[in-house]
Order: C-alpha cells, then sequence, then structure tokens
C-alpha cells in the first residue's frame, strides 16, 4: 500500500517539477522577446537623436550628446538590473525543477521496487 503512494507521489512531484521547469522556459522565451524589443528601441532612440544632432548648433550639440550620454547609461543600467533579476528567478525556478524532478523520480523507483526488496529496506524490523 505505501508503495502505491509512493508511485503516485513521485508522478505528483514529478509533474510539479516538469511544470516549474516549463515555466522556466516560458520567462527565457519572453526575456529574450523583450530584450530584442529593448535593442529595436534603443536604435530607433540613437537614429532619432542623430536627426536632432545634424541639425543642431555646436553649443546645442554638446548638451545633446552630454544627455544622451547620460540617458543611454541610465537605460543600460536599467536593462541590467531588469537582466539580472531574470536569470535570479529562472536560476531558482531551475533548481527547485531539478530538485523535485530528482526526488520524484526516486520516489517513483522506490514505489516500483519488488515487495520483499522494498520491505527489506523500509519496514522497521
Amino acid at each position: 500500500m505505501l508503495q502505491d503512494w509512493l508511485q503516485v507521489a513521485g508522478i505528483a512531484i514529478d509533474l510539479a517539477g516538469f511544470t516549474l521547469l516549463l515555466r522556466e522556459w516560458w520567462l527565457a522565451f519572453f526575456h529574450e522577446s523583450d530584450t530584442i524589443a529593448f535593442e529595436q528601441q534603443r536604435a530607433w532612440e540613437q537614429s532619432l537623436r542623430h536627426q536632432h544632432r545634424s541639425h543642431a548648433s555646436d553649443q546645442l550639440r554638446t548638451h545633446l550628446d552630454a544627455s544622451a550620454r547620460i540617458h543611454d547609461e541610465m537605460t543600460t543600467r536599467a536593462a541590467r538590473e531588469r537582466h539580472l533579476a531574470t536569470l535570479r528567478s529562472r536560476k531558482r525556478a531551475f533548481v527547485v525543477a531539478t530538485v523535485l524532478i530528482v526526488l520524484g523520480a526516486l520516489l517513483q523507483l522506490a514505489g516500483a521496487l519488488p515487495e520483499p526488496i522494498f520491505a527489506a529496506l523500509f519496514q522497521p524490523r
């Protein structure tokens, strides 16, 4: 009877681990999409800045260059922080999913042991 419940628990834990792993893959997909969108936005901003700079006076160009540099640094810092937060979340999800999958497989193996071996290993004497 205990072996049946070990197999059921193992399958449930495996399913939870696999579902968590799917979530991690989902996060990776959207993170990649966000990264591409961010790069496109940056390219558009730089193109727009170049257009404004080409029609500006020398004095205004100095201001525009300094402003663009500050904006680039702030944007890069924010993007890096988002990227690191996503990586931390993905790492946690992957580690927990791996532990759950391995634990589920071990429980299923314990539940699938032949009765005499299971009794010898897990039943108190």
